[in-house]
Order: C-alpha cells, then structure tokens, then sequence
C-alpha cells in the first residue's frame, strides 16, 4: 500500500460558551479565545483506503502551517501508511518540532491502518481495557454562585472530575480552591490548573494554605526545577501536563517522582505513536495517565476514546470529549458519551470521517 494524495482542510471551531481564557505567561496571565483553527488531513492510498487526522492548537503562534504540510506530504508521498515508525522517522528527518502537524498526518495513518485490518483503533493500540473512559470538565467561572451552578450542571450529566482554572492572584485561587473542595461529593475529584503561572513563591504560598484538602495541583510552574520543589514542599497529589513533551522528560517524572498523574497529549508529543510510547512507559511504572489531546472536533475526539480505552483503568485517570467544547464540526460520527464517560465507536479504523460539508474546499492537495 502506498500514500498517493494528501488533502488538507482547515476549520475555524468557535468555542460553545463564548470565550475560553488560556494559561498565558503574559503579564494578565491569560489569553481569552473564542475560535480555534483545527487542521485536518485526509489521505488517500493506491488500494482505495483513505484515512483522516486532526490536530488544533490552542495558541495562535503554534498554528499547523501550511508550509511544514508542504515539506511533510513531500516526503511521504509513495510511503506505506502501514509503516507507522517509518513515516515517524521521516516526518521528524525532514523538519524538527512542528508537533500538531505532525500528529494530524500520524492520525490518519493510524486510521488507515485499522481500516485496512478491519478492526477498532483501538485493538492496534492494545485492545478494549477500559470500557467508557471518564471525563473531566473545565470549571471557567470565578465567582462562587456561578462556580457552583456549573459543577451542579455537570454533576446532574454524571461527571465526577472538576477542573478549576487558576494561576491569576494567589489570594482569590486560594479562596477558590477552598470553595470548590468544599462543594465535592464523595467520588468526585477536584483539581487546580495553574498551567505554569505561578511563579514558586505563589506556589507555594498557595499549596501551604490548602494544605489537607483533597485536591490535586496541576502544573503549578514553568519550569521543571520549581514543579520538583513544589512537590518536595507538599504533601498534596500533583499533576504534570505542560512539561510532558517526550520519552525523555517522561523517564525524568519517573526518576525524580515529580507527579502523580501526568497528561499526555497526542499534538503536544508528536502524535499517538509517541503518545503510545509514554503512556507505556508510564503505566508500567505505574503512574497514572490522563489521554487526550489539545483541542478540535470530532476527529480528535474520535482519536482520544480510542486512545483512552486502550489505557489499563486501573491507570486511566481521565480524558476529555473535546469536540463538546466547539461548535462546528470535523468529522461523523461523534464518539458517543454518556454519564460522564466516553465511549469508541465500533467500525473499523476511528469511526469517524471527515465532515466534508463543514470543511469545504482544502487548502492545499499534494498527490504524485
């Protein structure tokens, strides 16, 4: 089997609930967005397999560029899609970093592989081991009816993981955390997301004061070094996301016991053949994992459950049904979800195709 034509789409997705503030590093400490452009690839193949791929980032500086495609589809056209190492190998010979893109054509490989074998995704990356993965849910508000009024709304639809949004003022986080923790009922599980905004002395100042509560921390600091004096000063759960970029920074949570969760995801690490490999590595030495990706519509979403059910449940923490935070779409069909969990669909390959009525006209065609 050989790739003989690569299309890419791109797709304005507007987030549901108006503007979504991402961790910033800015002096506001947050960037509100209200759009996200998702890329989609769809690759053809000379026995009539095609599959597709999706990877959207959440910054506008970090966006699927046209030209990395360019030297991408360059190099893989003629290559066999069954060949996910080689096609790893090659993406990474012909240009470094520029990870979403690369994930997106990783993706559609995966896709046509299962296609083509007749199966689930999910029994290429290990079989069905957790049936319905738990999600978690972003909790945006600040102020503390409307804090409420959301955990309610998301508790009443059977989600249990509540993600608060922090890392602005260490006084109104600290009052915040407190507030939620106390709103948990038993089975559920409260976390604060700092995505790398506090400085270590607001971190600090900030797990001192919440010291006891059952919470988890998430990513509290830019760098490496301050996560690690983070933990070494708390006796709180913490997880890591932003720093989880590869094998390499993987093996060194392990070594030093930085986390106890860590979140891979798909386009931050190269795709779900680099995914698969740290989240091995990080079930085997028995840490627990969140599968997911960054942002996008059904595609990803589609990717993620697969991803997810392929994950041990005795180390699957959560993931995320990303494509309910847009609404436009990539791809049909949805992976279903209900009471909180996400579910694959059962048809070969991901179970979902691309949405050509919603994605228009590529952008760009590449073919011998």
């Amino acid at each position: 089997m050989k790739i003989t034509k690569i299309s890419l789409f791109q797709k304005v997705l507007p987030y549901c609930s108006g503007s979504l503030a991402i961790g910033d590093l800015s002096e506001n400490r947050t960037k509100p967005f209200d759009t996200f452009t998702s890329s989609v690839v769809v690759i053809n193949t000379d026995q009539g397999v095609s599959g597709v791929g999706e990877s959207c980032p959440w910054v506008s500086d970090n966006l699927n560029e046209k030209e990395v495609y360019d030297c991408l589809a360059s190099r893989l056209l003629g290559e066999d899609p069954h060949n996910l190492k080689g096609i790893v190998k090659n993406m990474d010979a012909v240009i470094q970093g520029h990870t979403f893109a690369k994930s997106a054509i990783d993706m559609a490989c995966w896709d046509i592989k299962a296609k083509d074998n007749g199966v689930p995704l999910f029994e290429l990356l290990g079989g069905m081991l957790t049936d319905g993965a738990p999600l978690y849910r972003c909790v945006m508000e600040q102020e503390h009816d409307k804090i409420k009024a959301e955990v309610e709304q998301y508790r009443a639809s059977g989600y249990k993981y509540f993600k608060l949004r922090v890392g602005i003022e260490p006084d109104k986080d600290i009052e915040l955390i407190k507030f939620a923790a106390n709103l948990a009922e038993p089975g559920e599980i409260v976390y604060a997301d700092a995505n790398c905004r506090w400085t270590l002395s607001e971190a600090l100042e900030v797990v001192k004061a919440i010291e006891g509560l059952d919470v988890m921390i998430e990513q509290p600091c830019l760098s490496y070094e301050d996560c690690i004096k983070v933990r070494e000063n708390t006796g709180l759960l913490i997880k890591l996301d932003e720093l989880v970029t590869d094998l390499t920074m993987a093996k060194k949570i392990v070594r030093d016991h930085t986390a106890d969760v860590v979140c891979i995801k798909m386009s931050r690490v190269g795709g779900l053949s680099k995914a698969l490999e740290i989240r091995d590595f990080f079930v085997k030495k028995g840490i627990k994992v969140v599968t997911e990706c960054m942002m996008g519509g059904e595609i990803v979403s589609a990717a993620v459950s697969h991803f997810s059910a392929s994950t041990p449940s005795e180390f699957l923490f959560n993931t995320g049904d990303l494509h309910a935070y847009v609404t436009a779409s990539t791809g049909n069909i949805s992976p279903p979800t209900l009471n909180g969990r996400i579910y694959c669909n059962d048809s070969p390959g991901l179970g979902v195709e691309p949405d050509l009525t919603s994605l228009g006209t590529p952008i760009a065609i590449y073919q011998n």
